[in-house]
């Protein structure tokens, strides 16, 4: 019994490390300003791209990390580490899939959001303005997914408990697993990405202006409307 426990207990020490790593990226790109200079503007954009970047790879660790899990519990004996085994295998290899493709989309956005910050700030903030906000409107689709894969993971251990039916009981605690972790990271995300929204949505750019150009000025006024749960993905 203990050695099938174990991908129990690793799990929760994994969920913690997720959390702990997750609480780190929820900081404020405005930490300590009430107002958005155009260089803080510029550094503003870089930072939460490269902070999503940070996120693909957490999603791509916690997808090998269960995946790696599952493959170990396969080798165990019992129905239990073989239903573990099963699920946690099969979603923690699609959440590194899906981190791979989230990985090169923000390397993508981040070299042409990033790229219009430093040369136009005007196009900038029109063009990025319409791109967050449809990204703050779909993060509730992402959540209310984990959520879901949660509820149904817990739903298959409980049947599992009352049938004693172990196989059930490892692939609910598999699935409630890594719905639970992926929640735990992209939590995160939403309230970063509202906070970028409101900086990007009140930054207030002089029309026509470029930087570096001569003449260059720009007023920057940003005033954090505060992060949302209910403005997620």
């Amino acid at each position: 019994m203990p050695a099938s426990l174990s991908p129990v207990r690793a799990a929760r020490i994994l969920g913690s490390i997720v959390f702990l790593a997750a609480l780190m990226l929820t900081r404020s790109a405005h930490a300590d300003d009430t107002s958005l200079s155009p260089a803080r503007m510029q550094a503003t954009a870089h930072r939460y791209y490269d902070d999503e970047m940070t996120v693909s790879y957490l999603f791509a660790g916690f997808g090998a990390v269960t995946a790696g899990g599952g493959a170990v519990a396969l080798t165990q004996s019992g129905d239990f580490a073989h239903g573990f085994g099963f699920s946690s295998l099969i979603a923690g290899s699609l959440t590194v899939l899906g981190a791979v493709g989230y990985g090169v989309a923000v390397k993508i956005r981040g070299d042409y959001y990033g790229g219009l910050a430093d040369t136009d700030l005007a196009r900038y903030q029109r063009e990025e303005s319409e791109h967050i906000a449809g990204t703050t409107s779909r993060f509730w689709l992402y959540l209310g997914f984990e959520i879901a894969e949660t509820l149904a993971g817990a739903g298959i251990a409980t049947y599992g408990f009352a049938a004693k039916d172990d196989f059930a009981k490892g692939v609910g605690i598999g699935v409630a697993t890594q719905g639970i972790g992926l929640f735990v990271i992209d939590v995160p995300g939403s309230i970063r990405a509202k906070r970028y929204q409101d900086d990007v949505r009140t930054f207030a750019p002089r029309s026509g202006a470029r930087a570096g150009s001569a003449g260059f000025s720009l007023g920057g006024a940003g005033q954090p409307l505060g992060a949302s749960f209910a403005a997620a993905f």
